[in-house]
C-alpha cells in the first residue's frame, strides 16, 4: 500500500472583511455632517453611512481615491524633496463641504456636510476618527498573519 502523505496544516486566518463603518458615527453626531464613506486606498468602500447606498458608496471611494491620489502626486511634485504627505483635502462646493482625509497608507474618510457645519471642529473630530482607523486596520491586519502551529 502506498503511504499518502499528511496533508500540511495550513495557518488559521481570519475572514477577510472588516466592516469600519463606527468610525463614522462620531462624524455623523456633528451638526450639519449628513453622510460619509470609508474607503481602502484602491477605491474599494470599507463602510459608509446608512444613508449612502452601495452604488453611491463605490462611486464615492472611486471618486476619492483618485482625488487623493492626485493631491499626493501634487505635493511631491511640488514639495522639491520635502514631506509632502496629504493630511487632509476640503472641498467648499454649492451645497456645503467635502472633507477628505487619508487614515495612513490603506483607507481614508471622506464626509459630506452642509454649510452649515463647523470645519475646524469637523477636521479636529475627523483626525480622531482616522487615527482610530489606523490601529483598527492594523490590528486586523496582525491578526491576520498566519498562527504557529502548536
Amino acid at each position: 500500500m502506498d503511504h499518502i502523505p499528511a496533508a500540511t496544516p495550513r495557518p488559521r486566518r481570519r475572514p477577510l472583511t472588516l466592516d469600519v463603518s463606527w468610525v463614522l458615527s462620531p462624524l455623523l453626531a456633528l451638526p450639519g455632517v449628513v453622510s460619509g464613506v470609508v474607503l481602502s486606498r484602491d477605491g474599494l468602500i470599507l463602510g459608509g453611512s446608512a444613508d449612502v447606498s452601495v452604488e453611491a458608496g463605490e462611486r464615492t471611494a472611486a471618486m476619492t481615491s483618485s482625488v487623493l491620489g492626485a493631491a499626493r502626486a501634487l505635493c511631491e511634485g511640488l514639495s522639491n524633496g520635502a514631506d509632502g504627505e496629504v493630511v487632509d483635502i476640503v472641498i467648499s462646493a454649492g451645497t456645503g463641504y467635502y472633507y477628505l482625509a487619508p487614515a495612513g497608507d490603506r483607507a481614508a474618510i471622506v464626509v459630506a456636510a452642509t454649510g452649515a457645519v463647523n470645519v475646524g471642529s469637523l477636521a479636529y473630530e475627523v483626525q480622531l476618527q482616522v487615527q482610530k482607523l489606523i490601529k483598527a486596520l492594523n490590528d486586523a491586519s496582525a491578526a491576520r498573519t498566519p498562527e504557529t502551529p502548536a
